[in-house]
């Protein structure tokens, strides 16, 4: 049932099926690729990765806006065994330097950057050797495992390589040795860190094999029902699951065609459905409630018939504007993790009823069990409890933290989903809430923690706590408690302003209560079921509360 290939297999066998179809098309610089150029192209940088020293097992990260390059590169490294940490472009130069170490990268390819966010900037300054080393000599007592540097576009620095030297290294690659290099790698190895956040802070290193990778793209796209004459766009970052191996793989698995734009931008979007004829649009909640919001009356999107949801629970009126409003009558609720990639899915042929109201069924490959939160015994079909996931597409583990995979994964391999679920006779499975205290903003997984420890790092903060609340947009917003500290008097805009340089943008805090103390258990945990509470009531009227009770940022 399952297919034991590599991904680089994989797409050699798909590649050699629908040869000059189009793979990839780049409206932005003009670009297309066939599924034969894809093929050549990435076997063109695995010869190149092996000239630079690149080994089985070696970490490379990757640090840019989606592109063909992106795709290119997570191939070529698939090829020869090297295994690809895909970095969040919001990622600030501490979150940077926190995931190069901690996932011990010896190789990063990245672009200059995007807007205010500069990549480049932010990793010379980790690394100043890089302005004065030669490429891939660079040695660095902070990042001591990072030797190389490739640049993906224009920029110039002199430690570093681009992209076209890359492919002339590897000319010098035979083909005997590019042929064995592949035979060693088996589909049970990496392919892949995904950093997601967790409840104690510091991001942790997903590692998911070439089996979990392909096999949940193969279940996932056939119950998509993609085929050759799909063009997906592509607007979901390719650094979490739901973009590079729920739209991407899963769409060229079947000979789609992936229409790739950078970053969602909600103009660009509906004009690229109109002008690539697009029958595939994947996002999160808060994508669709921007098209929805945008004028619709230029745009022509009758090529649209099929798409998901993913990353954040969607809401039944929402669900209803999609199907009536964009005309994508085939709207798939799709429910996942990082750990176990997609989970539940609808299907194209479920009633109307379903799609609209659950989250699916489980994935071929999937199973799943509804606990008692206190007790941990099964509940009744109908009952509310905790979703427990046993999957074939499991993560190998948390990179470098056997303490916090043994905390996700029990003895017996159940993933605890820390979400509140029903189901009912026929297994379709509900979302009832979330037990979890992750926040979901826009698709993007938030930990409190993580906040809290650089907000409390702020000498004017005694203590902070943080939640979420509701917003129509994004799902959820990011609200920080805060105790000053003893004779500080602290004031939004410099909290927001701290917190920008240690934290990606989404995980900035768009309310800032300021209380003088927080209600706490006997052993002195911050009881944030009461925090949440008091907002509750609050919330309803904060943009008519001043500024000394409520602040919005």
């Amino acid at each position: 049932m399952f297919n034991t290939k590599t991904l680089a297999e994989v797409m050699e066998e798909v590649c050699l099926k629908y040869k000059d179809r189009e793979a990839l098309v780049f409206p932005k610089k003009k670009e297309t690729y066939t599924f034969t150029r894809l093929i050549e192209e990435s076997n063109a940088y695995a010869k190149g990765l092996l000239a630079l020293g690149v080994k089985k097992g070696d970490h490379m990260a990757i640090l840019a806006l989606n592109s063909p390059e992106w795709v290119i590169l997570e191939l070529a490294a698939a090829r020869i065994g090297a295994v690809l940490v895909c970095l969040n472009t919001a990622s600030t130069k501490s979150e940077l330097f926190y995931v190069l170490k901690q996932s011990e990268c010896s190789l990063i390819f990245l672009t200059k950057g995007f807007k205010d966010i500069s990549f480049l900037d932010n990793l010379t300054e980790l690394c100043p050797m890089l302005n004065i080393c030669e490429p891939g000599k660079l040695q660095s007592a902070e990042l001591p495992c990072l030797k190389t540097v490739v640049l993906m576009d224009d920029s110039e620095l002199k430690g570093a390589y681009n992209l076209n030297e890359v492919k002339e290294l590897g000319k010098s690659i035979g083909k005997s040795y590019f042929i064995e290099a592949g035979r060693k790698v088996t589909a049970k190895e990496p392919l892949n860190i995904f950093y997601t956040s967790g409840t104690t802070g510091n991001p942790k290193g997903v590692v998911l094999s070439h089996f979990a990778a392909v096999n949940n793209a193969l279940v996932s796209g056939e119950r998509m029902e993609y085929d050759e004459d799909d063009r997906i766009l592509l607007c979901l970052p390719l650094f979490h699951v739901i973009g590079f191996i729920l739209s991407t793989f899963a769409g060229l698995f079947f000979g789609a065609s992936i229409v790739v734009e950078e970053r969602f931008e909600t103009k660009k979007a509906l004009s690229l459905i109109t002008k690539e004829n697009c029958t595939v649009f994947n996002g999160v909640p808060s994508m669709f409630q921007f098209m929805l919001s945008s004028d619709l009356s230029g745009h022509d999107l009758s090529s649209l018939s099929k798409g998901f949801i993913a990353g954040a629970c969607c809401s039944n009126e929402l669900m209803g504007r999609i199907i009536e409003e964009l005309g994508i009558g085939t709207i798939a609720n799709l429910y996942g993790q990082t750990e176990a990639i997609g989970i539940t899915q609808i299907s194209s042929y479920d009633e109307a009823e379903y799609r609209l109201h659950s989250i699916g069924r489980p994935l071929p490959g999937v199973e799943i069990k509804v606990i008692d939160i206190a007790s941990g015994e099964e509940v009744s079909i109908g009952e509310k409890g905790e979703l427990l996931v046993k999957s074939t597409y499991i993560m190998s583990g948390y990179y470098r933290n056997q303490e916090a995979t043994d905390r996700t994964l029990d003895q017996e391999g159940w993933l605890h989903t820390g979400d509140l679920v029903s189901v009912n006779s026929e297994g379709f499975i509900y979302i009832e809430g979330r037990i979890k205290d992750i926040i979901i903003r826009g698709g993007e997984n938030i930990s409190p923690a993580e906040i809290e420890n650089v907000l409390k790092r702020h000498e004017g903060i005694f203590d902070a706590a943080v939640i979420s609340v509701p917003d129509e947009l994004l799902g959820e917003e990011i609200c920080a408690f805060v105790i000053s500290a003893a004779g500080y008097i602290s004031n939004a805009e410099e909290i927001r302003e701290y917190a920008s340089h240690h934290l990606a943008r989404f995980k900035i805090p768009k309310y800032i209560k300021f209380v003088k103390e927080f209600p706490v258990t006997s052993s002195g945990k911050i009881k944030k079921a009461v925090l949440r509470e008091q907002i509750k009531n609050e919330f309803a009227q904060v943009l008519n509360r001043e500024p000394a009770v409520m602040v919005k940022l």
